[in-house]
């Protein structure tokens, strides 16, 4: 008969082959190990079968498990991910036609549903650009329609640093230009965009992209100097002329951004020569641009100057010279302009003006005073005098600039009082009404009544196109922030917004993992963190995870919620940079948790990249933790990766480390072979090798007689002796009961290394001594010799009893490798 042990031995590997030598490390740290095989102690055909009883219906009744939402990428983003990762790694890319089509479905996301193009992915789609415009790929890839798609796209302005959406807009519209003047590939980019523009004949159509681009983006002097070279003479009536003249507005817009103010007075300047009229928008910018500055001069003369047709300024110019004149005090200047508008409007010129009316409303109640009974008049003899125009009626935009006013003046009793006149009036509030409402109740601490404003705008049914996600990412944060968060009402909020595919703000979602970690609700901690962060750019990420960092590093949350932080944190961001990692291993080292800690470190050792495992010094630092928090499998897991790391050469700090894991951990001669090893190295030990080596003699049974012979050698070396190494030698002595030696060597402290003792040094001394006749004979010694020392030892540190019963300081001796 063929012998079943025999068939299991032969065809079965050992179950833990490959780790015989390093059998205290977790099998988690490397593949699993094959499953222990099982022998028959019976024949098969003898074998019982025993049914155990089910009853599987009453799984009817239970609770279903909670589905995780799955983590949500933009169509085509992925691709473009893995083409940086390859270029990075110097790996092969995806294929061309992969590329091109992930650029495709990713602009045609982001155009569909009016998404923001953030730094990352911009940078990312930058460097796909670049590979797919080589010389080397012959027939085209990208249309310029496509190229095209992708510019407009980034008009949209990101939360970030917009750098990269500058450099790609320069990028794409290079390559657009570098086609309609049908230059080959590689040969464009030695040439400046200025001159290409000024060389050719014709206009790009796509300029108008570039120049919005070059102005939101930090570069409006270059857009304006393209747009003035591209500004025909006023003699030539040409069809392009009329071209580049709406691509005026977002210039000006930006150099009044970036306070531009030579440059803003210039292109305007100049295109008012080349004809372009001075109309309401450009009124407007420069009105705006010299009252936020104050420039009281400068306001009248772009104010007064005429706009073209006769029309009147802009309601939000209005505004901002309104709140010029009051924060400047030229309250009787304002008064002409508003007693100019009110004639204007009762002689029938601007009575058909909403706007207009409006803008007394504002005036009426910020620069007059007027309460909310005059201003119900008002309303009334408005509403009297439109009544044959319903298009000029005031309606619930003359309260929504009203409210606007409460809320710049901080008074939300004000604002609330509109709201009423507004129902008072018959006015139905609009999606600005809502907006508007609940941010003076945020602003007032209202939570209650913003809630309820926010389920009032949830039943609105309008298209809002997103106007009101800065004001519910507000009220989400106010409900987070509460010392009780109400969850429910949180979760109604962002239910709303999940549902209407909304990517919350990053310090939204830092609200809300906070709350939620605080009331133990992982599972909504992770459902945020997937529905947001990928489509976050690296900035913001920083953001979030820096959040969960901190809250690792919080001493007033408990040890298993840092540990739950801590593993949605290694799962979500697994960029985490090597500085943060250690911090948090050390917070977990000083709660004496080096379980935890090393299980940190052991995440760093088998990161995928490189650039994240552990150095030298972070070795050296965990094992400094196990020093100040001993753990003998924690010690052994660290010492066998240091003995597999090929990127680790053992040195002295390394060896004085691990000295003081294996000391702390009751090792002490385990410790005094990695001191042989650092006295026979080229290195050589250093000033921490030997207060280390000193310590471990301390702990080590007869350990008093190495530990004389190596002073004695220093002494016959005249080595300079440290404070710390010299304290380290008496307090080995007082371990072995040498208490007169211990004396004379504090009493010749002086000479030897030039400083009298500390307190702290006497309180290693006495709480080093073996019994209590030595510990008295001790104090006693030292309140005579030293007065002022003993007493502050006793002053500042509190007894404590030991295992033994004898009495100690509870001070601390830190480790340093």
């Amino acid at each position: 008969m063929r012998s079943q042990v025999t068939r299991h031995v032969l065809r079965r590997p050992p179950a833990a082959r490959g780790l015989a030598t390093f059998t205290s490390i977790p099998t988690s740290y490397f593949s699993s190990p094959a499953s222990r095989p099982v022998f028959r102690t019976y024949p098969v055909g003898c074998r019982v079968a025993r049914t155990v009883q089910r009853r599987s219906f009453l799984k009817l009744f239970e609770k279903p498990p909670r589905a995780l939402k799955d983590l949500e990428a933009e169509p085509g983003y992925e691709t473009l991910l893995t083409y940086r990762a390859a270029e990075n790694n110097r790996l092969r890319p995806p294929s061309v036609p992969d590329l091109v089509n992930a650029w495709r479905d990713f602009f045609g996301y982001k155009a569909k549903h009016d998404r923001v193009v953030n730094s990352t992915q911009a940078f990312c789609a930058h460097r796909v650009l670049a590979y797919l415009t080589r010389p080397e790929v012959v027939d085209e890839a990208l249309s310029i329609d496509d190229i095209d798609l992708a510019m407009r796209c980034l008009e949209k302005p990101p939360r970030d640093d917009p750098l990269s959406h500058l450099e790609f807009s320069r990028a794409l519209f290079r390559e657009i230009r570098r086609r309609e003047l049908k230059i080959e590939p590689g040969r464009f980019h030695n040439v400046t965009l200025d001159y290409r523009l000024k060389d050719s004949q014709d206009q790009s159509k796509y300029l108008h992209s570039l120049l919005v681009a070059l102005s939101q983006y930090g570069a409006a002097l270059e857009a304006k100097d393209i747009f003035l070279g591209t500004l025909l003479d006023p003699t030539e009536t040409t069809p392009t002329n009329a071209k580049p003249r709406r691509s005026l507005l977002p210039i000006i817009e930006g150099l009044a951004r970036e306070g531009e103010e030579q440059a803003l007075r210039e292109i305007v300047r100049e295109s008012i020569k080349a004809g372009v009229p001075y109309d309401v928008s450009i009124h407007s910018v420069m009105t705006s641009f010299f009252a936020q500055r104050d420039n009281f001069e400068e306001v009248k003369f772009w104010w007064t100057r005429p706009i073209r047709k006769g029309l009147y300024p802009a309601p939000h110019t209005y505004y901002e010279v309104l709140q010029f004149a009051l924060r400047n005090d030229q309250k009787e200047w304002a008064m002409g302009i508003y007693e100019e508008l009110i004639a204007q409007v009762e002689s029938g010129a601007f009575v058909d003006s909403k706007p207009c009316w409006d803008v007394s409303f504002q005036f009426a109640f910020l620069l007059l005073g007027k309460g909310i009974d005059e201003l119900e008049h008002m309303f009334n003899v408005a509403l009297e005098r439109t009544k044959d125009n319903p298009k000029a009626r005031p309606n619930i935009g003359s309260i929504n600039s009203l409210l606007r006013c409460a809320i710049d003046k901080d008074d939300p009793y004000m604002a609330e009082r509109f709201i009423s006149l507004s129902k008072k009036l018959g006015f139905k509030p609009d999606l600005t009404t809502y907006i508007l409402q609940l941010e003076y109740r945020l602003r007032a601490k209202d939570d209650n009544g913003a809630f309820a404003t926010y389920q009032a705008l949830r039943n609105l049914e309008t298209s809002s196109k997103e106007r009101e996600l800065p004001a519910l990412n507000k009220l989400i944060r106010a409900l987070c922030v509460r010392s009780r968060p109400d969850y429910e009402k949180i979760l109604d909020v962002t239910s709303y917004l999940e549902q209407r595919h909304v990517t919350l703000e990053p310090e939204t979602v830092v609200s809300l993992c906070m709350a939620f970690l605080k009331n133990d609700e992982t599972y909504e901690v992770i459902d945020t963190l997937s529905l947001h962060t990928a489509h976050y750019s690296i900035a913001e990420r920083q953001m979030v995870r820096k959040s969960f960092v901190d809250y690792c590093l919080d001493k007033k949350n408990s040890t298993a919620r840092v540990w739950d932080a801590y593993a949605l944190l290694r799962q979500f961001f697994p960029e985490v940079e090597n500085e943060d990692r250690v911090a948090i291993m050390d917070a977990f080292f000083d709660r004496r948790r080096p379980d935890m800690a090393c299980h940190v470190f052991g995440h760093m050792r088998s990161h995928d990249n490189i650039g994240h495992r552990p150095t030298l010094e972070t070795y050296v630092r965990c094992l400094e933790g196990i020093g100040r928090c001993p753990d003998s499998e924690s010690l052994k897991i660290i010492h066998n990766m240091a003995k597999m790391d090929t990127t680790i050469q053992l040195n002295t700090k390394l060896y004085n480390a691990l000295m003081i894991g294996y000391i702390a951990c009751d090792a002490a001669h385990r410790a005094l072979d990695f001191w042989k090893e650092i006295t026979t190295s080229p290195e050589g030990p250093t000033y921490a090798s030997l207060e280390i080596v000193f310590r471990a003699y301390e702990v080590q049974p007869y350990g008093d007689a190495p530990a004389k012979e190596l002073w004695a050698k220093m002494m016959k070396m005249e080595v300079d002796v440290p404070e710390n190494v010299y304290t380290a030698y008496i307090t080995t002595l007082a371990a072995h009961s040498h208490v007169q030696d211990v004396k004379t060597l504090l009493d010749d402290c002086d000479t030897i290394i030039g400083k009298r003792p500390d307190s702290l040094t006497f309180g290693y001394v006495y709480n080093a001594l073996p019994c209590k006749e030595m510990k008295d004979d001790f104090e006693s010694w030292s309140q005579h010799e030293y007065p002022t020392h003993w007493k502050a030892l006793t002053q500042k540190r509190r007894r404590r009893k030991d295992e033994d019963g004898l009495s100690q300081f509870k001070i601390s001796r830190p480790w340093k490798a």
